[in-house]
Parts: C-alpha cells; sequence; structure tokens
C-alpha cells in the first residue's frame, strides 16, 4: 500500500466515525429556550446532539444555548425549570396573600443548573 492510499485511508476512518455535531457543538448535552413561558422566563428545552443522525433544522447554534456537563445533565429537572441570567433555574411562582390576590414581589428563583 502506498503513502497516498494510506494517507487516504486514515483521512476515511477518522470522517466516518468523527461525530457530525463535534465541531459546532463541543458539549454533548445543551439546555435551550423554549415555550411556554414561565412567569415571563423561558421554559428549557433539553438537547442531547448525540440522539440526532444529523442536525436537525431548528437546533440553535451552541453559543446560543448553555452547555452543560454530563453530571449537570444527569441531575437536570423537568418541572418549573426556565431560563434566567443565563442560567437554568427552577421557577417559584409568586404567592397569594390571604386576600387572594397574587404578591406584587417578583417571582424568586433557584438555580438547578448553571453553565460552566
Amino acid at each position: 500500500m502506498s503513502a497516498a492510499t494510506t494517507a487516504t485511508t486514515a483521512t476515511t476512518a477518522t470522517t466516518a466515525t468523527t461525530p457530525w455535531w463535534s465541531t459546532d457543538y463541543p458539549a454533548r448535552y445543551y439546555a435551550r429556550s423554549s415555550t411556554p413561558l414561565l412567569g415571563g422566563y423561558p421554559s428549557v428545552g433539553w438537547v442531547d446532539v448525540k440522539l440526532f443522525s444529523s442536525k436537525p433544522a431548528d437546533l440553535p447554534a451552541a453559543s446560543d444555548m448553555i452547555a452543560l456537563t454530563e453530571d449537570e445533565w444527569n441531575a437536570r429537572s423537568y418541572l418549573s425549570q426556565i431560563i434566567k441570567d443565563g442560567k437554568v433555574q427552577t421557577y417559584v411562582a409568586p404567592t397569594a396573600t390571604d386576600t387572594g390576590t397574587s404578591s406584587t414581589t417578583t417571582a424568586a428563583t433557584s438555580s438547578a443548573v448553571t453553565a460552566t
């Protein structure tokens, strides 16, 4: 086998094993803004890019999403998650007063997963 054939074979093997997302999506896991809104904040859409055989047309750029580590992905919650201040947080609705009206205080959030 010639050197040129060996180089071509090595390049083909590398291309075949490199996932489509490895260049544009350096992390495997992401959180993205989604709907419906909770308290005026976008809810969270969870993305594992490895699940797709090719890039979905509606997948935002990696820079428009929050990259997550595997530990953050495994610790994620599915209830009342919002994106606020560039982080995934748990939305806590405003509490009602004993008169039955909504409180005028801002809804609290707690940090659920933060981007690293």
